[in-house]
């Protein structure tokens, strides 16, 4: 009896200590996490990242511009182009399908109008001959070959007239390519109307078509001629000057010169 006795008090201390011991081991571990999975590995919950609110950003507004004019309500051309201005700079900072719109709309009304007064200036022109520039210088091939050659003879006239009393002076250096090439065209000029040419040489010495030049070198000096050749054209009587050009020019060119220089007024043959 005694013996039961004991054998139950040994058993019930073992459970007792068991029961201990497991109170011991109650805690988290990798051991009694999950007996289901493999190992009993624990998963730990992903820790959720905090949604951050996105801002939204309030639209810039556009400066504020004068606000556009009704087309119908512009009286003259400066309240025209100044409502065209305006718009055009409202397209280009702010180019939107509105605002290039009201652009091109105020463009055709100023395209419309210009047409217009186009039209309507060459009806009067038509009609009236005192406004027809073309009547001083005319535009068509036709025109323009009648008024060539009627000049020209007018030309031809005046300056045979001309040459008898006014020469031309031609300054020269004996070395200067240029003046080789200008020589034997002012000596050309001389047969056609007349002029009488004075070979003046800045250096003393002569060309073919000038072999014995007057000698220049003071005259350059007082005269501040700098560049060679030089052409002017000198009264025979009073002894007045005036350049007709420098370098090399034509025998066009050189007529055309004499022509405007001595016997036309500013514009009114241009």
């Amino acid at each position: 009896m005694n013996k039961l006795i004991l054998a139950s008090m040994v058993v019930f201390s073992g459970l007792t200590q068991l029961t201990k011991a497991n109170n011991v081991l109650d805690y988290d571990s990798v051991w009694n996490c999950d007996r289901t999975k493999v190992n009993w590995y624990c998963n730990k919950p992903k820790e959720e990242t905090p949604v951050q609110e996105v801002k939204k950003e309030t639209p810039k507004q556009a400066p504020l511009f004068d606000p556009i004019t009704d087309l119908n309500k512009l009286k003259t051309a400066t309240e025209l182009r100044a409502e065209l201005k305006k718009r055009e700079d409202i397209a280009v900072m702010y180019p939107t399908e509105q605002n290039i719109k009201n652009y091109l709309d105020a463009w055709h009304l100023v395209q419309n109008k210009a047409t217009v007064f186009t039209d309507q200036w060459r009806r009067v022109v038509y009609q009236n001959p005192d406004y027809d520039y073309s009547l001083r210088n005319p535009s068509n091939n036709a025109a323009i070959k009648v008024q060539a050659q009627a000049k020209q003879t007018q030309i031809d006239g005046y300056l045979k007239n001309l040459s008898k009393e006014q020469g031309l002076i031609f300054f020269f250096r004996s070395d200067c390519p240029y003046c080789h090439q200008m020589a034997p065209i002012l000596k050309q000029l001389s047969q056609m109307y007349g002029f009488e040419v004075l070979g003046v040489s800045v250096d003393g010495a002569g060309l073919p078509d000038f072999p014995n030049p007057v000698d220049g070198r003071a005259v350059v000096q007082k005269w501040g001629i700098e560049k060679v050749p030089a052409t002017f054209i000198a009264s025979k009587k009073t002894k007045d000057h005036a350049p007709i050009g420098f370098g090399v020019m034509s025998l066009n060119e050189v007529i055309e010169r004499i022509w405007v220089l001595t016997n036309t007024q500013p514009g009114q043959d241009f």
